[in-house]
């Protein structure tokens, strides 16, 4: 089969899982190669399969890849799907799993709105602040790689005028999400729970990441019980069949599980450092391909 491993014309970091996949693919006979989605000289009629892998920049062009989802879709196989990744390119499909009672990070919404005026009696620092929250992470509601995502200490007594600030400007360009911060993140940072084709396939311990950082990863010995069963769940409330999923959980103040996000679209999966994944995406990969859409 012919394979097109999904990144951009320009990676704003080189892409680890990369030759990982392409070499597990390459051994198991297929044909593979990268190719991405805004090159405009790819004939994506011509793959068997296009398996998003990089495509980092998805976020700055919003309008540019959903109009290349729609086209493509009618191509070649999409994996994760094309209904999957636009679902998942907003996060607020976070509410369709805290509306089915599983726990994510307390989060604000508020759309893109181009009226200052408009501002000054919907703002969600004041909101958040009323609701207790004394360190908010503010960002994007569409984004990646930690793009334009800044950490501040508010509260009631104190000047709020930087976070309102940046929480303005961003409003005024897109969709943002206001969220409490977890102090958990500070010492255990969040464990990516991938799965590859429905089945839990390794975890790995993320750092905290804020823009301009760099990322620190390592492989968790262990998965325990409860969090094996938490990605069960998150997947079974997921409307999606899935290929991959990378499930990221926190804890809360008092050690329970949240959701902080599903990665369905470009999430790193951490080929290099769980020896035989790349395989196991391989096998997943060739059992979609075996059966029709």
């Amino acid at each position: 089969m012919k394979i097109a491993l999904i990144n951009c014309v320009t990676l704003p970091e080189p892409d680890p899982d990369e030759r990982p996949l392409l070499d597990a693919l390459l051994q198991a006979g297929h044909e593979a190669r990268s190719a991405a989605w805004d090159d405009q000289g790819v004939d994506w009629s011509g793959f068997d399969a296009g398996v998003f892998r990089a495509t980092w920049d998805y976020h700055t062009r919003p309008e540019a890849f959903q109009a290349w989802l729609d086209v493509t879709a009618g191509k070649t196989r999409l994996l994760n799907g094309a209904d999957a990744v636009r679902w998942n390119s907003h996060k607020r499909y976070l509410t369709h799993f805290e509306d089915r009672r599983l726990p994510i990070v307390p989060t604000l919404w508020r759309a893109r709105d181009a009226d200052p005026s408009a501002e000054s009696t919907d703002d969600p620092i004041a909101d958040a602040v009323a609701r207790g929250w004394t360190k908010l992470v503010v960002k994007p509601s569409v984004s990646a790689g930690s793009r334009d995502t800044r950490v501040f200490d508010v509260g009631a007594d104190a000047s709020n005028e930087d976070a309102i600030s940046f929480a303005r400007a961003l409003r005024r360009r897109e969709d943002i999400m206001v969220q409490r911060y977890m102090t958990s993140v500070a010492s255990g940072g969040e464990t990516a729970l991938v799965t590859i084709g429905g089945v839990l396939s390794h975890a790995i311990r993320k750092y905290p990441r804020f823009a301009g950082q760099d990322e620190r990863v390592e492989l968790c010995a262990e998965i325990g019980e409860a969090e094996r069963r938490f990605a069960g769940a998150v997947l079974d409330a997921c409307p999606f069949d899935t290929l991959y999923a990378r499930v990221d959980i926190m804890r809360d103040d008092d050690g329970g599980i949240m959701l902080s996000e599903l990665e369905l679209i470009e999430p790193s999966l951490f080929f290099w450092l769980a020896p035989g994944s790349a395989r196991r995406m391989v096998n997943a990969i060739e059992s979609r391909l075996a059966n029709p859409v």
